[in-house]
């Protein structure tokens, strides 16, 4: 049903690939706007790490909150303590641990933090004095490590990449006319998107809009998005299947009416 629709990525660059290909598979045509940009860290940041390298037998569990995060660890801890119990949040998470040959013990059941702090592993008395590593980038969500904390955990967030807004131009009125959805992955990616527009974001409320969750969606509809559509969770997969459903169903009415 992506036939001959325009859909506009806003992924970094070099994760848009495999959802480009969805698409076109699909028979559809992409436009890439990146809104975040993965960088490097800086040089007293990366001491740090290397610190912390010898330290890493002190603790008990590594968390990897995305593919990126255990993409950018493997720059600085190629090696992990075997004792360490490995979780991860997301099947593509899952996917990179284990192309890097590192055994996943646990993983969220719904893509996101949320369910992974409702796992039984986590709850009180399992979770109290349990040393835990969470691998991420800059400036994540506080929920995790915050929850954590509360049920007795230490916690060391381990941030091994930074999340910066590209110096990308706003997309202008005629680019935005060709775009029949835009998918964005997460509530920063949309802060971003917004902030990309300079002041001319009320251009993009009426082109649909895929998210990954309903926390995402509310976001949305505080920016005034009027036709928001959820996927299952934030994989290219379930993005894909939610543009489908959506044109799907969009045809259908049409052809009714």
């Amino acid at each position: 049903m992506l036939s001959n629709k325009t859909i506009l990525i806003t992924r970094p660059v070099g994760r848009e690939k495999h959802l480009r290909l969805l698409i076109e598979q699909a028979g559809g045509f992409v436009i890439h706007y990146p809104v975040i940009n993965i960088q490097a860290l800086s040089d007293p940041a990366i001491e740090q790490l290397k610190h912390l390298f010898d330290q890493l037998h002190s603790f008990t569990m590594a968390i990897f909150i995305s593919k990126t995060a255990v993409e950018q660890s493997q720059i600085y801890f190629p090696v992990l303590p075997k004792h360490l119990t490995i979780v991860s949040i997301g099947s593509k998470t899952t996917e990179t641990l284990e192309q890097q040959n590192i055994h996943v013990d646990i993983e969220a059941s719904e893509h996101n933090t949320e369910s992974l702090l409702q796992a039984p592993e986590f709850q009180i008395p399992q979770i109290q004095g349990q040393q835990i590593l969470i691998f991420r980038g800059t400036g994540g969500r506080a929920l995790l490590g915050d929850t954590l904390k509360h049920r007795g955990a230490k916690i060391r967030y381990v941030e091994t990449y930074r999340r910066e807004i590209p110096a990308c131009r706003p997309l202008t009125e005629q680019q935005i006319e060709r775009i029949d959805a835009i998918t964005v992955s997460s509530n920063e990616g949309l802060d971003n998107l917004i902030s990309l527009m300079q002041g001319s974001s009320d251009l993009l409320i009426d082109v649909p809009l895929v998210l990954p969750s309903q926390r995402t969606a509310t976001l949305a509809t505080q920016y005034g998005f009027k036709t928001i559509i959820t996927a299952q969770n934030a994989t290219d997969e379930a993005f894909l299947a939610a543009l489908n459903n959506y044109f799907s169903s969009h045809y259908i009415d049409n052809v009714m009416l």
